[in-house]
């Protein structure tokens, strides 16, 4: 090699040094600002004012997500159906708002907001009077003390004395207009009855001169399962057509509300989604009545939604125009939980 072209590759090599010095500032000084964004947005994060036990940041997030969904699908996706052959046995999943085993006879539909409820023969004046009753259970009654049947004869001693914790319970739910429910981690709801709320009682016979409907769909869980299970009931928009909503300024109320009897555990849907074909009160499984733990005798599926917002065990539907709490959602999740 001459020393022309030692000379030329070493003035490259030199120019390919220069041009690595200036990308290894430039990638460093790139770095280092997409560094200290992303720790900037971590902390804004990290220290935004929680909602539902998420950072506010995040819950953001999630409500445009569902914001999303809804002007993409708008609650009108066809969930798709499955022949029998590939219906398998439901896990059991989820017993919240079932701490005890529910006698059926006693068992209603508390139905408020419905246009002129007088006019029913299952009118009401107070629906949360009514006292569901349980086989077996050293569960404090979740009714307000006035509502309590009276105590039983405890022999030549009389009446059993009302306990301190009755009685405060006695003042509090007087104060407060609120039974005393939400036992469990998500606390009560907000969106549950006031004592004294007049509404319609449904029995299981009032339910059945509905239309039946069957369905073979998937249930699918937020914690990543999913099966194929048959589903047999009455479709909740079948329910609003007998029982309409109370109009609000003319229109329809925005929102549907439900509750297990103890008041533990609670859902809210948007009309749409309660008024979607497939949303449905579910009495059988399988054309095998609904067991205890599949939320007899009364659940929802709505295989437009994750499980955790298919209830069971319902004893309340409220048509409301105010957004309804909801259990999951205090507790980090989704309120639209849309697929």
């Amino acid at each position: 090699m001459d020393e022309n072209e030692r000379a030329v590759m070493e003035g490259d090599a030199a120019q390919v040094k220069r041009a690595s010095a200036r990308r290894t500032r430039r990638s460093f000084l790139v770095g280092g600002v997409a560094a200290a964004a992303g720790y900037g947005a971590w902390y804004a994060i990290d220290n935004s004012k929680d909602s539902g036990r998420l950072q506010g940041g995040l819950r953001k997030m999630i409500d445009f997500d569902a914001a999303v969904n809804r002007a993409v699908w708008g609650e009108r996706g066809m969930a798709p159906t499955y022949p029998p052959s590939e219906v398998a046995e439901l896990r059991t999943n989820g017993t919240i708002g079932m701490d005890d085993p529910l006698k059926v006879d006693s068992w209603r539909l508390q139905l408020v907001g419905t246009a002129d409820p007088e006019r029913s023969p299952l009118f009401a004046k107070d629906v949360t009077a009514w006292q569901y009753e349980y086989a077996a259970s050293d569960k404090p009654s979740e009714l307000a003390p006035d509502y309590k049947t009276p105590p039983k004869e405890a022999g030549r001693g009389g009446p059993q004395a009302e306990s301190l914790a009755d009685k405060f319970n006695k003042m509090a739910q007087k104060l407060s207009g609120k039974r005393n429910q939400g036992t469990a981690e998500a606390g009560a709801s907000y969106s549950s009855l006031n004592i004294g709320t007049p509404g319609l009682l449904l029995a299981m016979e009032d339910l059945a001169k509905l239309p039946k409907v069957e369905l073979i769909t998937q249930f699918k869980c937020i914690e990543g399962w999913s099966q194929i299970r048959q589903w047999a009931g009455y479709r909740l928009r079948d329910l609003m057509e007998m029982y309409p909503p109370q109009k609000v300024n003319g229109r329809e109320p925005r929102y549907v509300y439900m509750e297990t009897p103890d008041g533990d555990y609670y859902v809210g849907y948007d009309m749409k989604a309660a008024r979607h074909p497939q949303s449905l009160l579910v009495t059988e499984m399988s054309g095998a009545p609904l067991t205890e733990s599949h939320g007899a005798p009364l659940r929802l599926h709505t295989p437009i939604k994750y499980g955790y917002k298919q209830i069971k065990r319902i004893g309340l539907i409220a048509y409301t125009d105010l957004r309804p709490d909801d259990y999951w959602e205090k507790l980090g999740y989704d309120w639209y939980a849309g697929l």
